[in-house]
């Protein structure tokens, strides 16, 4: 089937952008960090707009990655993400690249098969980690006098939180500021009963 450039464009643009929403819904289900849904969305958008145009000007691929690298590494290597966080921003931009690629010689069938496992990897990955372990949150905690009273720590967290908590682990400590940055591994009460 033949497409003109605006129709192939709004095909493949609405393909990536369900293609992030899905991905992101996944990533919200069992990531603590709502703000990166925004950083998401938006670099995949970027990223896809990019890689679209190249593809309409003669450039050398080398150039338009040395571009997104640059991008990278600007922003992102000056905050600390997680691994986890990192991977789903990953794979956000590599949804983009694939949805943006427009060549004669790959299949819109082909997009949606690698689509399809680009965003039902994590999915399936993250609901068999959930099924064990609960939930991961990363908060900033105001009580550094209970951290070395690890049954008042996770007593006083489950208070506040209303989740049963099975693990905490320590990250950076703010003295100035009296606060710690915690790691909780969490299950909901009526899960935990």
């Amino acid at each position: 089937m033949i497409f003109d450039p605006v129709s192939e464009l709004g095909l493949r643009l609405v393909l990536n952008l369900v293609c992030v929403g899905l991905l992101v819904r996944v990533y919200l289900a069992h990531r603590s960090s709502r703000e990166f849904a925004f950083t998401h969305v938006m670099l995949n958008l970027v990223t896809f707009s990019l890689t679209y145009l190249m593809n309409r000007v003669p450039m050398d691929i080398g150039f338009g990655l040395g571009l997104f690298a640059i991008f990278g590494i600007l922003r992102y290597r000056t905050q600390a993400l997680r691994i986890g966080d990192l991977t789903y921003l990953f794979v956000a931009i590599g949804l983009a690249v694939i949805n943006g690629i427009d060549h004669e010689t790959i299949s819109l069938g082909e997009v949606l098969l690698l689509d399809l496992v680009a965003i039902a990897t994590p999915a399936v990955l993250e609901w068999n980690a959930s099924r064990d372990g609960g939930r991961t949150l990363t908060l900033l905690y105001d009580r550094i006098d209970l951290l070395n009273e690890q049954r008042a720590l996770q007593e006083d967290l489950q208070l506040r939180l209303g989740v049963v908590c099975t693990e905490v682990r320590v990250g950076p400590i703010d003295l100035l500021r009296d606060t710690v940055e915690l790691t909780v591994v969490v299950h909901d009460r009526k899960e935990a009963a």
